[in-house]
């Protein structure tokens, strides 16, 4: 019965815009304001506990939630454009991108945000113009086997070597981490952002001694555990999945730098209950919600102020020599770049 009342509680029902949009709640209570929030999904016990409950008791207002993927709720958004249920999104910086340039979201009034000087100059404002702030980052660096590697990898440059030849897995290009996996061979060779030819030559290269280009970090964990790949750049989040192996892996952070993604909180154009927004963003950014998801291993802080004991801190992004590692690329350009490194990756080096 306990678990029945849980259920109920956090109700959760299709919405009237469209079936597959899966929205929750915590204590629904007709008396109170709602307001609605699109978001992923994942970690939703950790969520209510460390957000929605304890923004529902600050505020006397519900939290409904729209849950998804990236690509499909940005279609929502777009259906809905012109009569907004949503509030708030949350999403990775590329899709964010897109919703700016498509109306979807406003400029943030940044002086409503009592926490908004708390943070990380570079979660501020991550894609210009104001149109979000960042709520969590992480890094992408390399992880390796260090009973298969004898010689300590330190660099980008390394997944070249002769010792690693047929034992590498670089990520598709299509993934969140794929158009940065070429800035970053490009970095390691003398090229940058823009001038990634000299980067697609190196992977070019190597591509004849990657195992596989993955598409998922679960397929990744996979791939370690067979011994069948000894390195691989990997996105931070994913890393607490390969510990849970307890196969003998470190974490490298490249002496080229970690390339760092913020994943960003916006407000609709023309949301409903624009206060509860600005309520919520504050909240998603205060000290105690980003040092408990933090504690849990949700998400990592974007606030300097947030500690955690060190045995955590190995699975986030976090700490001054990390964070200072960090390089963090113009999105924009990405997303202008997109479709035609796509398909020159396909052509050169996915062939």
């Amino acid at each position: 019965m306990q678990k029945l009342a849980t259920f109920v509680k956090r109700a959760c029902y299709v919405t009237a815009f469209l079936a597959t949009s899966t929205v929750m709640s915590a204590a629904i209570s007709p008396a109170r304001a709602q307001v609605a929030i699109s978001t992923w999904g994942f970690n939703m016990d950790l969520i209510n506990e460390h957000i929605t409950d304890t923004f529902v008791e600050q505020f006397n207002t519900e939290i409904l939630y729209d849950l998804g993927n990236n690509a499909d709720r940005l279609t929502r958004l777009q259906l809905r454009s012109d009569s907004p249920e949503i509030s708030v999104v949350e999403l990775a910086p590329t899709f964010a991108i897109r919703a700016m340039r498509e109306g979807l979201i406003e400029p943030i009034d940044t002086s409503r945000l009592e926490n908004y000087n708390t943070l990380y100059d570079w979660a501020q404002d991550p894609l210009t113009g104001n149109y979000g702030v960042g709520f969590t980052v992480y890094s992408y660096g390399i992880v390796y086997r260090t009973d298969m590697v004898d010689e300590p990898i330190t660099s980008w440059q390394d997944l070249w070597r002769d010792d690693l030849a047929g034992r590498v897995s670089l990520p598709n290009v299509t993934t969140t981490q794929g158009l940065a996996t070429i800035i970053m061979a490009s970095r390691a060779w003398g090229g940058d952002a823009e001038n990634p030819d000299v980067g697609f030559e190196q992977l070019a290269e190597l591509s004849d001694d990657v195992v596989t280009f993955y598409a998922r970090s679960s397929e990744l964990v996979s791939l370690f555990q067979q011994g069948e790949v000894w390195a691989a750049p990997v996105l931070r989040f994913a890393w607490g999945q390969l510990l849970d192996t307890d196969l003998p892996l470190a974490w490298v952070a490249p002496e080229e730098g970690s390339v760092g993604f913020v994943n960003t909180i916006s407000i609709i154009s023309g949301a409903p209950n624009t206060d509860s927004a600005y309520d919520y963003i504050d909240h998603r950014l205060s000290q105690d919600v980003q040092t408990a998801l933090a504690l849990d291993i949700v998400d990592s802080p974007v606030r300097s102020d947030v500690t955690v004991p060190a045995e955590l801190a190995e699975q986030l992004t976090y700490g001054e020599a990390e964070i200072d590692n960090l390089i963090f690329l113009d999105y924009n350009y990405l997303l202008d770049v997109e479709s035609d490194w796509i398909e020159r990756w396909n052509e050169e080096i996915a062939r």
